[in-house]
């Protein structure tokens, strides 16, 4: 009950409470790092399966399309069946799908784990804070969980960059996998102390119904632009999943006509300067996930990088990221959001033309020259496109709004990916090591996605400062 609980503001934190933190930051951590272990791992699994570069980027999409799609649906999960209890579903199955990925003999069956791996995610990451900050419950402990969740957040992708390059290296790319096996068992059996919040049963089957025809709808979409870049795509099968991705769409409006609580209000979507944060996060997520891929190929193929040096190069873009979301949101209070944003997107997407420009081969210089140009270009622009989406949201609509915020990341990264395998197989047929043309090229199209956002940001998004925090609070 969440009566156990109480006190922990005005007393020690007692066993339950770290128990609770540790079950609750551990799963976080696993959710944040699994957006990049893999990266480091790709050539290994590429060359165990023999798989073509246009299905290896299924590796990643597939777990970001299942991940940003669900992300829309978990808040309203969570309010029929509790958090607590859509918490350990989301463990169990992720550690389920982590166990599959591990053993998978082929890539369809990898691509289908990873999933389900995106679903489980995405259950976690919507329930472990609101479930911390009950167990806690008001008071300075909440105060310095939610800074060391926050650090958590933040350094998710790097640990997942140098973990994922040191676990190939050493005990195979499997573990990549097995890795979130122990902490989500352990989880689980942690999951019984947490505490029951009181949400459960207060949702409504419709509501969950039209949730659910949305988050098909957007899959689907996501799909048909994804494999759209594939080579050998047709026709045909793209008109069945957008006339199906159609269906599902007019279920979810007559369902949101017919029930009183909607998961997106369409006001909430009648903000410009909201509606333009959501494009540059689209943006942000397409050329961040772009840039790990081509670098991943590149660095472990034609500069012979291990997995481990590859990491380590890759933290030069996670750490600045960090560095430039961090100056962002101090440049917003003065500044105001247009500014960031574009500032960002020029920044990273010149950063990337860099890249595009450079004569003769690429080497490590030139990544740690240039990706921390971008890293800090990228997270600017993503936490004022944050800001942008989440200010002024009503509590009603905060949910939705950080649920619009997170699936527009995720399923620009999904494209990303998809546009940059497609250049490298239009140009070459020798993978993993994207040499020739095919290498500025890629740069270059992710630049233009670059080019997508600051177009976003200077015609969609205001010159909305957010407030100073008083000293009080």
């Amino acid at each position: 009950m969440v009566e156990n609980f109480s006190g922990a503001s005005t007393a020690r934190l007692g066993a339950r409470q770290w128990l609770a933190i540790g079950a609750l930051g551990a799963s976080f951590l696993v959710v944040a790092a699994d957006s990049t272990i893999v990266y480091a791992a790709i050539p290994s699994i590429q060359r165990a399966l023999d798989l073509s570069t246009a299905t290896v980027q299924w590796l990643m999409s597939a777990f970001l399309i299942s991940f940003g799609g669900v992300l829309l649906l978990s808040s309203r999960l969570a309010e029929l069946f509790g958090r607590r209890r859509l918490f350990t579903i989301g463990l169990a199955l992720m550690t389920a799908a982590s166990m599959l990925s591990a053993v998978a003999w082929a890539g369809e069956v990898l691509i289908g784990a990873r999933v389900l791996q995106g679903i489980g995610a995405a259950l976690i990451a919507t329930t472990a804070l609101p479930l911390l900050a009950i167990a806690l419950g008001p008071g300075p402990a909440r105060v310095r969980a939610l800074g060391l969740w926050t650090l958590i957040g933040a350094f998710g992708g790097t640990t997942g960059l140098l973990l994922g390059g040191l676990l190939t290296d050493t005990v195979g790319w499997r573990w990549v996998f097995l890795v979130n096996v122990p902490v989500g068992i352990v989880a689980a059996l942690l999951a019984p102390i947490l505490p029951a919040d009181r949400c459960g049963g207060s949702g409504h089957p419709l509501e969950v119904a039209g949730g659910v025809s949305l988050v098909g709808a957007l899959t689907l979409i996501g799909w048909t632009v994804v494999a759209a870049f594939a080579p050998g795509s047709s026709t045909g099968p793209a008109l069945l999943r957008l006339a199906a991705a159609a269906v599902l769409l007019l279920l979810f409006l007559v369902i949101e006509a017919r029930t009183g609580r909607r998961l997106v209000r369409p006001g909430l979507l009648r903000s410009r300067t909201r509606l333009g944060g959501l494009v540059v996060l689209f943006a942000a997520g397409t050329l961040i996930d772009a840039v790990l891929l081509l670098v991943t190929l590149y660095g472990q193929g034609a500069l012979g990088l291990s997995a481990t040096r590859f990491g380590a190069l890759m933290v030069a873009l996670t750490l600045s990221s960090v560095v430039g979301s961090y100056v962002g949101q101090v440049v917003v209070v003065r500044h105001g959001l247009r500014l960031v944003a574009l500032t960002g997107m020029s920044v990273a997407g010149a950063g990337l033309l860099a890249l595009a420009m450079v004569n003769g081969p690429l080497d490590t210089v030139d990544f740690l020259s240039v990706l921390p140009v971008v890293g800090v270009g990228a997270g600017a622009a993503f936490v004022a496109a944050q800001i942008a989406v989440t200010l002024g949201a009503s509590d009603a609509d905060s949910a939705a709004a950080s649920g619009l915020s997170d699936a527009s990341f995720s399923l620009g990264g999904a494209l990303g990916l998809a546009a940059v395998s497609a250049v490298l197989v239009a140009n070459q047929t020798e993978l993993p090591v994207p040499m020739g043309a095919a290498l500025p090229m890629a740069f270059t199209v992710t630049a233009g996605l670059a080019a997508i956002g600051l177009v976003a940001a200077l015609l969609l998004m205001g010159q909305q400062r957010t407030p100073v925090p008083s000293q009080g609070t």
